[in-house]
């Protein structure tokens, strides 16, 4: 297949490779598309300018001969000896000036012509061997700049290549094509080419009617009615583009249904709109023995298994193979119906090789065309063929079609790709792989996606599929030559499988029995509870505004899939209330749900409720919420994050209390919520104790474990303790003191803790004071009253920046 770069360039910028030819076609070639020749027009036309004749002279020493002053740069002007007679001064030519060799292998040089210097040739077109016959050298625009190079004032400076492409890349069958897979390649933005948007209020299917009485083998049938086109030449741009990757140009129209053809890779047909009998297109099998004649006057007899498009008197075309000699464009044409289908590759391919008609449209329909952009292709035609041709695009067209095909997720990962190629595969990079093919994917644990290849891309179907093009995009040369090993290891237990039962062991030992729910639950319920969803994924928790619903739902209290655990331990702790238990902890780790474009996902969380303060001697007066919190940070401990803390900004989830809430924040990312339930909530369901619930997004959380644990050395030497007591305005957060005192005082500082807060009337109104107690401790020296002096003022210091708090 042959491939123009200037054209190619439409949609993926590759211009710096317009002169580093092999350079790109060595990336194409690694990657499993091999590029067998490159053709570069612009050499055939070498040292071959643009010329403007300044003065025209006769020969001295012959009659039939001109002797002309040519500029054929700005400022340098030559002397060139012409035979011709139909150019004078002031007129832009075309020079072949010395060093050009012509067709013929006609090499022009300095020469004397009857005693007089020539420095190059004036050209006519068949001399450049772009005409069979010539009346006289060529005569340029007089726009024509001076000194620019021939090919490139012509559009001969275009490079294309020669494909070989494999029969499961039936994607790469077209420029635009060609152009995703350089997108990967490059690293480069790909634009998507303009379509026709604006249609009369005529309609396509008052014109024709359409029946497709075989729509297994032609799943989608778009068509749309174009008035009063003007069938002609094609314009020099359409016919250059074509010409230069091999094509003939016939007419407007059927160049334009070739254009799209081979630069988006869905075959197109313009059919005679008022030679189609009846007004009626129908698509139906061939009956055994009937007869049909091509566009190239072949006849055919059909066996019956064929697939033809007819109007309501006779076949005109033999459907993704060729056209018929009966309804095709001519000069003659004023409307026309313009088809955009789908036919299934298996019957077009045995309908080729039987009749032994081979065509470009039946090479890409036998490989595979995506069925999901027939309609959108058709109007791309239909905007050039307005461009070349005029003509009115009715409104209402013909888009018949089964089911659009759904591409199923792949379950793949890095470990795997890495095991299939003998060596560590990148994550980022195969994520970055897969961005660039339009893969979709989403992450379900450590290392591990879901990939969701595009339609388009028929060859992927499997893990293995998305293994192979992490090794072709990547280079082939990274596999190692190894000897497999001849060991194996038992299979080890499924991650998720194992931090789940981590969790739920520390729960347990923390005190929490664990709830067990079912994944459905009742929509007005659970969109009462949740209230506006915004808040709810501004919280870190993603959710979806719609829930799964059921088919078949055992009752309306369970007519959807889950889209949050909370709800769930929320009525758990209803019914324990209501059951006498006074107080009790819950926790619960299960899936949440949610649909997108037709895809169903599950989420993983983890959520947390109290309720109730024990009675007696005892019993713990610290509020709930801060219990909860408290567990939450024993947890974070137990699996090694160390970068954790409680953000109280934003808007809070509708089902927690206003002021007493917080974004749980791990490393940098907001992965769920805290707080005490909303007081109207309780007093709705007449709740007479406190309730503080959590949740959190366990994917987010559980990122990159499990972690390594980590020994230190203890310490040789005495930790030094110091109590300082800040007085800061009662609105701010002590958390804010303590983070800026530990980033200023380094990793001396080993702990700083709250142990009072006192607001009372021996402070100013609004006033608080906080004291804590901060430990020191140097592991390889002990500390000296200067240093710690230092320590000190800089914990001063950052608490005056971060809250403007004072040394009482």
């Amino acid at each position: 297949m042959k491939i123009s770069l200037k054209w190619l360039n439409d949609f993926v910028d590759v211009s710096e490779y317009l002169t580093k030819t092999q350079e790109l076609a060595d990336v194409l070639t690694k990657a499993g598309l091999e590029v067998e020749e490159i053709q570069d027009k612009a050499k055939d036309f070498a040292n071959v300018v643009v010329g403007h004749i300044q003065v025209k002279d006769k020969h001295p020493n012959a009659d039939k001969l001109s002797l002309c002053q040519v500029e054929i740069a700005p400022g340098n002007v030559t002397q060139i000896v012409c035979g011709a007679q139909n150019h004078k001064a002031g007129d832009k030519v075309v020079v072949a000036l010395p060093g050009a060799v012509l067709p013929g292998n006609f090499a022009i040089k300095k020469s004397k012509i009857r005693d007089v210097e020539s420095n190059g040739m004036l050209c006519s077109l068949k001399e450049l061997g772009l005409a069979e016959t010539s009346e006289g050298i060529e005569i340029l625009d007089p726009k024509a700049t001076t000194g620019m190079s021939y090919a490139e004032y012509a559009g001969y400076d275009d490079v294309t290549f020669e494909l070989k492409v494999t029969p499961n890349r039936a994607d790469c069958l077209s420029h635009f094509g060609l152009a995703r897979e350089l997108g990967c390649l490059l690293n480069k933005p790909v634009k998507n080419p303009e379509v026709l948007t604006k249609f009369s209020n005529e309609s396509t299917q008052s014109k024709i009617k359409l029946e497709v009485l075989n729509s297994e083998l032609c799943p989608r049938y778009c068509g749309r009615y174009i008035s009063g086109v003007k069938i002609g030449p094609s314009p020099q741009w359409l016919k250059k583009r074509l010409e230069a990757i091999g094509q003939n140009s016939i007419n407007n129209v059927v160049d334009v249904t070739n254009y799209v053809m081979l630069e988006m890779g869905q075959p197109l047909h313009a059919f005679d709109a008022d030679l189609i009998g009846g007004a009626q297109i129908k698509v139906r099998n061939a009956t055994k023995g009937e007869k049909f004649k091509t566009l190239k006057e072949q006849e055919l007899t059909m066996n019956g298994d064929e697939l033809l498009i007819c109007d309501a008197q006779k076949p005109v075309a033999l459907a993704g193979v060729i056209g018929g000699l009966n309804s095709g464009v001519s000069d003659t044409t004023k409307n026309i119906f313009l088809e955009s289908a789908n036919f299934k590759a298996m019957s077009v391919r045995k309908t080729s090789r039987t009749h032994g008609v081979d065509t470009d449209s039946a090479y890409r329909f036998s490989r595979g065309v995506d069925v999901t952009q027939t309609a959108s292709i058709m109007d791309r035609a239909a905007l050039l063929i307005q461009q070349v041709a005029g003509g009115e695009a009715f409104g209402q067209h013909w888009d018949t079609h089964t089911p659009l095909p759904v591409k199923k997720p792949i379950k793949i990962s890095v470990k795997t790709v890495s095991d299939r190629l003998g060596y560590p595969a990148d994550e980022n990079l195969f994520l970055k792989y897969m961005t660039g093919l339009q893969i979709k994917h989403e992450k379900t644990g450590p290392g591990e996606y879901l990939m969701t290849p595009p339609l388009f891309r028929f060859d992927i179907e499997q893990d293995m599929d998305l293994v192979e093009e992490y090794a072709r995009l990547h280079g082939y040369e990274h596999i190692q030559e190894t000897i497999p090993a001849l060991n194996s290891e038992p299979t080890t237990h499924d991650h998720q499988y194992m931090m789940n039962q981590k969790i739920s062991a520390f729960m347990r030992a923390d005190g929490f029995h664990q709830a067990f729910n079912y994944a459905f639950t009742s929509n007005a319920t659970e969109t009462k509870w949740l209230g506006d969803i915004a808040k709810v994924t501004g919280a870190g928790l993603a959710t979806a505004a719609q829930a799964v619903t059921i088919r078949n739902p055992l009752s309306e209290d369970l007519n959807v899939m889950r889209r949050s655990l909370s709800l769930g331990i929320w009525k758990n702790t209803l019914d324990n209330i209501r059951a006498g238990n006074a107080y009790g902890n819950l926790f619960e780790t299960g899936s949440v749900f949610a649909a997108k474009d037709g895809q169903y996902t599950e989420t993983s969380r983890l959520a947390l409720i109290k309720w109730g303060t024990p009675s007696g001697l005892y019993g713990v007066q610290t509020p709930l919420v801060l219990q909860l919190r408290s567990t939450l940070e024993k947890l974070f401990q137990n699996l090694q994050i160390s970068a954790y803390s409680f953000v109280s900004e934003g808007a809070a989830p509708e089902f927690l209390h206003l002021g007493q809430w917080a974004k749980v924040v791990v490393e940098g990312q907001t992965v769920g919520v805290i707080g005490a339930v909303h007081p109207g909530i309780l007093n709705e369901e007449k709740v007479r104790v406190p309730v503080a619930v959590a949740e959190l997004d366990l994917q987010a959380v559980l990122k990159g474990q499990p972690r390594p644990l980590k020994f230190k050395s203890l310490a040789k030497f005495q930790p030094v303790e110091r109590d300082y007591a800040f007085v800061m305005e009662s609105s701010k957060h002590v958390g804010d003191l303590i983070k800026e005192a530990k980033k200023a005082a380094g990793g001396t500082l080993k702990e700083l803790t709250v142990f009072d807060v006192y607001e009372g009337d021996k402070l100013p109104q609004g006033q608080k004071s906080v004291a804590l107690k901060a430990v020191f401790q140097d592991m390889n020296a002990a500390l000296s009253d200067e240093i710690i002096q230092q320590l000190s003022s800089k914990i001063i210091e950052a608490a005056k920046k971060s809250v403007n708090a004072v040394l009482r």
